[in-house]
């Protein structure tokens, strides 16, 4: 059983993502149907809001025009079964994103060469854009969402910087988790961190993490925190949204935060996330839903290429 990651709030670790067998299992008794590119009727992935579009497109990286295809509605095993199968993407034009807003947008794409089906893998369709934009992370179907630009910890002053730090050491104590005992006492280090405005409110998106350093069994504890306080306030957040994962070195998981856009016609705020450890990766929404109450409402199947 392939191990799985998680977006999960509060203490639960890993119940949003479960196993990919047996949340494939779950997903398969509701069966619904896709693009007629796939005849099967496959299984749906619950949880996807069709305002924000039919599929997503991730950046491959160094080749700036070469996309995956995230397909929303796909779950684990029916993804399984469609390597090899070209893109639904004719005639689509997508908004590109990045963390400092929408880098490029109406850019046109075609489907390509079907993957290599012999790899012991499993993988997004693959794609290639008429773009040559390069900056971005994540892309949706034309007006389907906007930007909501994001400052980094990095990119602050000395001063402020170490203000954010502080308030988020605090943040991440306040927080009543049932953890391993060797990590507690131990300082908390931030490794990312992003803020971003919504009326009067400061949002911020935090990796926070503890590490026991033992020679022979390294561990690391990675808090994903979602923060809210009135806006030019100090001191510490009230703490909106947070997942926990702990575990070796090694193979624990990291949440990085792509972009943070709205979407439909409520304009909702919604943080795309990647998480990933060394088995593979799953993109996610985590979406406002209230003032002051963020929850992760959905998941892609997982990918391990």
């Amino acid at each position: 059983m392939t191990p799985r990651l998680s977006l999960a709030p509060v203490l639960t670790i890993a119940a949003v993502m479960g196993c990919r067998g047996e949340n494939a299992q779950k997903a398969d008794s509701a069966r619904g149907s896709l693009s007629p590119v796939y005849p099967s009727s496959p299984a749906i992935n619950p949880n996807w809001n069709a305002e924000a579009g039919p599929v997503i497109v991730l950046s491959r990286g160094s080749d700036n025009d070469s996309i995956a295809v995230v397909l929303p509605e796909v779950t684990d095993s029916v993804l399984e079964g469609l390597q090899g199968e070209a893109a639904p993407i004719a005639g689509l034009s997508f908004d590109l994103f990045g963390r400092q807003g929408m880098v490029a947008s109406a850019t046109a794409a075609s489907p390509i060469a079907a993957a290599d089906t012999s790899q012991d893998c499993v993988a997004w369709p693959a794609a290639r854009l008429r773009s040559g934009q390069s900056g971005w992370e994540v892309g949706f179907v034309s007006k389907h969402a906007t930007a909501i630009p994001l400052d980094s910890l990095a990119g602050l002053s000395s001063a402020d910087s170490s203000a954010l730090a502080v308030a988020l050491a605090q943040t991440a104590a306040s927080l009543q988790i049932a953890s391993d005992p060797n990590f507690r006492g131990l300082p908390f280090r931030v490794i990312s961190a992003y803020t971003f405005r919504l009326d009067s409110t400061d949002v911020v998106v935090a990796n926070v993490v503890r590490t026991v350093n033992e020679e022979a069994n390294p561990r690391v504890e990675h808090l994903v925190i979602f923060g809210e306080r009135p806006r030019g306030a100090s001191g510490k957040y009230n703490v909106s949204y947070y997942s926990r994962s702990a575990g070796r070195e090694e193979s624990a998981q990291a949440t990085d935060v792509l972009a943070v856009v709205r979407i439909g016609t409520a304009k909702r705020p919604v943080v795309v996330v990647n998480v990933a450890n060394d088995e593979g990766s799953t993109l996610g929404l985590v979406e406002r839903t209230a003032p002051g109450k963020w929850t992760a409402t959905w998941h892609s199947a997982f990918t391990d290429c």
